[in-house]
């Protein structure tokens, strides 16, 4: 079976996670991926867990790549289509491949802060990150410190990042001839995972959302999960639409009953504290995943925690193929497959990662295009999607499509609106202004946070005109995209074969909560259920913790990341061929890939990855530390070097000296007496000050900023490179808005265009699209087919 990106030459000079995970996406979509080894090996084959000599990490991070010793790579980099590179371009190696690099080949860099800006060559580490991008802030429980997320999150969030952008480069190469030089910032793919909630705090006014969208986690209380007989729970009781038998199956017959808490739209503007207690009581002497199968028998979302154990003995998973075994040290192991089912050039598992240097050329002939002229306004210029996609995991997905320049018409029905515009919610305090119309639902800072660069129209899609209408557009299109139910598609006649025959090359991408077929497949499920079922929340909390959840629904834009991977490997592929495909996302598998190396780790060795709060395996010191009160500084140390540098920054050169530091495996070892040591310093210290000093001698290091004042106050750095640009909204007004987390150098990307107000490309497309004229758009409106009111 053919693969999508068959031919492609792919060299990996990366030295970091994130640069090494972009470039085995390449290698499981069929390229020829080439890691280039110094001695004594990639930083990855030293990096924990290791069981016997092997490095668990390398082992799932490094597969489908063939392993080069340093010799020669100049010659490699001529062949190249491809460079992926994880350090600054002045490092003599990266000059060095640059000087050679054909005109017609990607540069593709990934590194902590970008290539621009004050921290431009800084390092960074997934404890900065999450300081840098307000993650840090909105995990924390209430009286407790800043927390991380799981050590390896960032990483593979900026390397999906940066696959999307190097195969946007390789698109517009196809069209151009021409290769680009693509600057991926680790911290702003991150960034991106949270953004939107700081919007919607930013339209509420205040500091409500400077814990995240739920507040701060207490201990006190329930929820974002519930304790049951034999495990942990989350429920989604606020988008219940069963609601009196949803409540009624746990004994809560006067919740259940309560006209107050029956309808869906505006629950969540009740007190729905009585819930939260009456579910609690209720969970704990039941068993999980009875409750689980009940409320979906209700279409209720809930997602059970699993460990790493559970899930690969989960059902789902396994009926689906999920898994996939690879070797390490010798020994064969399970890992996570696929984070997207292509139909006709699925994601592969070739070869296992190298066990040492052996290769010497390359083995494909490349991918040398012809010459063109590319369409100006980015690299997805020219490329046409139709999208029923809502909330944040499909948006986010076709907002990283239009931003690259796709043209993206999202459609909405007038009775059924994106529920990200907010379900009911008014106007936001922070946003009302007199002489100014103003609707709740286009003022909804989380909508107006991943649908810029959008034309939204209303149809619906029920009436027969309007269902005549859509497949009158649908040969106009590229690429369609949904994340409904498995079901709802297909029950309007849409599949892959009835698209093809009106656009044979149609490229038809679905997200949903557990992907097409399985025996949870038509489960209801959302970000929140999401993590705890694909076992994210099984290695996220404080030490000590059985679980947790993150403080904003990581899982929706991790898929819609993926999603777009996997999209613009199709067009890669349709690129060469003509042919459209048709694919498959489940998020629970999308979100399982990131915990890919604790189900390896569970394969090899048993052991069960529990919540590790802000510890890393391989560095110590590493936390944050609280210099003035609830001012806090993320500092990692990661190599004796920077041990010593710290220690005579902080004035205590002997600590450098002593016998038990003087190795990374000692100063894990001793911990608690190096933090302290760290902590003890930070007292009294100007956390971005220090940040900066400790960055210059080449420290991760970072200032925990206040969630809200990341995005309302940009930092140095995220001004630097415009992430966060001003964007005028008509109802919302000017507000800084996160964009893209990477940059051209050669690109033309379009201009930042707001997210657009409800249905209101709606006359526009129709007109453009099928020549609908002003009086039978007038028809249609009364008809409630389309238009920019909604109908309650």
């Amino acid at each position: 079976m053919p693969t999508a990106l068959d031919g492609l030459r792919v060299l990996d000079l990366s030295a970091s996670l994130a640069g090494a995970y972009a470039a085995r996406l390449f290698g499981d979509y069929g390229a020829d991926v080439l890691l280039v080894e110094h001695a004594p090996g990639h930083a990855l084959r030293h990096a924990s867990p290791i069981t016997g000599e092997a490095s668990l990490l390398h082992t799932y991070v490094n597969w489908n790549k063939r392993s080069a010793s340093s010799g020669d790579v100049a010659a490699l980099a001529a062949g190249a289509d491809v460079v992926i590179t994880t350090e600054g371009l002045e490092q003599p190696t990266v000059a060095a491949v640059l000087d050679v690099l054909p005109k017609d080949s990607v540069h593709l860099s990934v590194t902590a802060h970008g290539l621009e800006g004050p921290l431009a060559g800084a390092p960074g580490d997934n404890l900065t990150a999450c300081a840098t991008t307000g993650w840090a802030q909105i995990n924390r429980c209430e009286g407790e410190g800043p927390l991380q997320l799981p050590v390896n999150q960032t990483g593979y969030i900026a390397g999906v990042a940066a696959f999307v952008a190097g195969c946007a480069a390789l698109v517009r190469r196809g069209q151009s001839g021409q290769g680009d030089r693509v600057d991926v910032s680790e911290a702003e793919a991150l960034a991106q995972t949270c953004a939107p909630w700081a919007l919607m705090g930013i339209y509420i006014g205040g500091n409500r959302i400077s814990r995240g969208p739920n507040g701060a986690r207490a201990r006190d209380r329930a929820g974002p999960l519930w304790r049951t007989a034999d495990g942990m729970i989350n429920y989604g009781y606020g988008d219940w639409a069963q609601w009196t038998n949803a409540l009624s199956s746990f004994g809560l017959d006067d919740l259940a009953n309560d006209p107050a808490l029956i309808p869906q739209l505006g629950r969540n503007q009740h007190d729905t504290r009585p819930v939260r207690d009456g579910l609690a009581e209720a969970s704990a002497t039941r068993d999980k995943w009875d409750i689980f199968h009940t409320l979906a028998g209700y279409r209720c979302i809930s997602g059970v925690v699993q460990n790493t154990a559970e899930l690969l003995a989960n059902e789902q998973l396994n009926a689906r193929g999920f898994f996939v075994e690879t070797t390490a040290g010798g020994k064969t192991v399970r890992a996570p497959g696929a984070h997207a089912k292509l139909s006709d050039t699925p994601w592969r598992l070739r070869a296992p990662a190298p066990e040492a240097p052996g290769a010497d050329s390359w083995k494909s002939r490349g991918q040398r295009p012809g010459e063109g002229e590319a369409l100006a306004g980015g690299p997805l210029a020219g490329i046409r999607v139709l999208a029923f996609t809502q909330a944040w995991a499909g948006t986010w997905c076709t907002e990283l499509l239009s931003l690259l320049g796709a043209h993206v018409v999202q459609i909405e029905s007038r009775k059924r609106a994106d529920v990200w515009r907010g379900a009911g919610a008014p106007v936001p305090p922070g946003l009302r202004r007199d002489g100014v119309t103003q609707h709740g639902h286009n003022t909804n800072g989380m909508y107006n946070s991943v649908n810029l660069n959008k034309h939204a129209i209303t149809l619906d899609m029920r009436h027969p005109d309007g269902m005549a209408m859509f497949w009158d557009m649908v040969p106009n299109f590229d690429i369609m995209v949904d994340n409904f139910s498995p079901h709802v598609m297909p029950n309007w006649g849409v599949t892959l074969e009835t698209l093809r025959e009106k656009r044979p090359d149609m490229i038809f991408a679905s997200i949903s909560g557990y992907g097409i077929g399985g025996p949870l497949s038509e489960y209801p499920a959302n970000g929140a259920t999401t993590e705890p079922m694909a076992g994210l929340s099984s290695i996220h909390g404080y030490p000590g913790d059985e679980a947790a959840n993150t403080g904003g629904l990581i899982p929706d834009p991790i898929s819609g990341y993926y999603m777009a991977a996997a999209i613009l490997a199709a067009v890669l592929h349709r690129q060469k061929t003509g042919k459209g495909q048709r694919v498959d996302l489940a998020m629970m598998e999308a979100v399982a890939v990131q915990v890919g190396d604790a189900i390896v780790e569970q394969s090899a060795t048993g052991h069960i990855r529990a919540p590790a709060g802000n510890a890393h395996p391989d560095a110590a010191p590493y936390g944050y530390f609280e210099t003035t009160e609830d001012n806090w500084l993320a500092v990692g140390v990661h190599s004796d070097a920077q041990w010593h540098a710290l220690c005579r920054h902080m004035g205590v050169p002997e600590a450098a000296e002593d016998a038990r530091f003087a190795t990374v495996a000692g100063r894990r070892s001793h911990a608690d007496e190096v933090n302290a040591l760290v902590s003890t310093w930070a007292v009294g210290r100007e956390a971005a000050a220090e940040a900066m000093a400790l960055c210059d001698l080449g420290i991760p290091a970072a200032e925990a900023r206040d969630f809200m004042e990341i995005y309302r106050r940009p930092s140095p750095q995220f001004a630097a490179r415009h992430f966060l640009s001003p964007v005028r909204h008509p109802e919302a007004g000017t507000h800084l808005v996160a964009t893209l987390p990477f940059r051209y150098r050669d690109g033309d990307l379009p201009g930042v265009r707001y997210s657009p107000c409800f249905g209101e490309q709606s006359a526009e497309v129709l007109n453009s699209e099928l020549g609908v004229d002003d009086a039978r758009y007038a028809e249609l409106v009364e008809a409630g087919i389309t238009g920019t009111e909604r109908i309650y």
